[in-house]
């Protein structure tokens, strides 16, 4: 148990810090500020104002700000009366640079551990809002449709396997097809699905499929069927797989043999021996469910965990570690439950030699 803690930790501290990985590329001095002020107003106000800053060059307005705080002090200065204008400084070059990297991951930690998860923008009432208080509502709006299209892929997937072991032509035929969309692209997936929509909606000459989110109105058909879509495909192609083995095993020979149909054999025997290869790709498939998810809700403007992250409109400094963080915590959960189900209902008998 105390190993799998460990391996946890471990991936949550590594999602965080590739979280912040852009935050190592800078393109502006991260320690210096521009300042244009009005006649009368002197620069040495701004120096009063801005704790820690200091005058380089009065003539053009040119401070130096504590490290990092060149953006924070950019919203002070524009709010502060007689400044009519307040500018970072753009480096002459874009830089990687592993000081900032290290003193954002800090900061954001600092702020962790204070209670302070980050804020975004709502694009709508364009207030500052906390994560802590966005995510909630974000994950119940994922789970929607999320966790009805996991368990439909799951359900979809072996009821097409079985059908494809009981009759040669629809194997070939769900074989061919599995083969196809393997193949495609899944953005490219998500975006027929939605042209399915709009087409339907312009062929029935009345509004039928919400494809993009409207105000509280969210879609619901096009993530669902991508979550449900994508995932079966590579469940089925271990499903279809671990069949045609047990298949050939002498115990369907023999039941075979016995007088039992090949459809008995198949739900009172072969079934219940291959659940292990499904439990076993099933965190995969979850993973690709997840992927699948948030490439839906960018395409519909969704504004659940997955919008949240590919959306520039929501894309804050601090705020975006923290929905990788919770997305990875869904994952880790998923790939508990697994394990949990593969302990309780896959028995292993092992044989000691005497």
């Amino acid at each position: 148990m105390g190993r799998w803690l460990l391996l946890g930790a471990i991936t949550l501290i590594g999602i965080f810090l590739l979280s912040n990985i852009r935050q190592m590329f800078l393109s502006v001095q991260p320690d210096q500020l521009r300042v244009t002020v009005s006649a009368g107003t002197n620069l040495s106000k701004m120096i009063e104002v801005l704790p820690g800053s200091q005058a380089i060059d009065e003539k053009s307005g040119l401070l130096r700000v504590p490290y990092g705080k060149a953006w924070e002090y950019q919203g002070t200065a524009m709010a502060t009366r007689g400044v009519l204008r307040a500018t970072t400084v753009p480096l002459d070059a874009p830089v990687i640079s592993w000081r900032y990297y290290g003193y954002s991951v800090k900061e954001q930690v600092k702020g962790y551990l204070h209670g302070d998860f980050g804020t975004y923008r709502d694009p709508y009432t364009r207030k500052e809002v906390a994560i802590a208080h966005g995510i909630p509502q974000m994950l119940l709006k994922t789970c929607k449709y999320f966790v009805p299209g996991l368990l439909l892929a799951i359900v979809l997937s072996i009821l097409a396997a079985m059908w494809a072991a009981l009759f040669r032509r629809a194997g070939n035929l769900l074989d061919g097809l599995q083969a196809l969309l393997v193949g495609v692209p899944d953005f490219f997936l998500i975006v027929l699905i939605q042209l399915g929509a709009v087409y339907a909606t312009k062929l029935l000459g009345h509004y039928v499929l919400l494809v993009v989110q409207v105000g509280n109105r969210t879609p619901f058909l096009i993530p669902f069927l991508t979550i449900a879509l994508i995932p079966s495909v590579t469940i089925y192609g271990t499903l279809r797989l671990a069949i045609l083995r047990e298949m050939g095993q002498d115990y369907v020979v023999t039941a075979l043999a016995k007088g039992l149909t090949r459809g008995e054999v198949l739900i009172k025997h072969v079934l219940r021996n291959v659940m292990e290869d499904v439990l076993a790709i099933l965190p995969k498939a979850t993973t690709l469910a997840l992927a699948s998810m948030a490439v839906a809700e960018a395409i519909c403007g969704i504004t659940g965990l997955g919008g949240f992250i590919v959306s520039p409109l929501y894309q804050g400094i601090s705020s975006m570690s923290s929905i990788c963080v919770t997305l990875g915590l869904i994952t880790m959960a998923f790939h508990i439950l697994y394990a949990l189900l593969r302990k309780q209902f896959i028995v292993r008998t092992e044989v000691t030699e005497s």
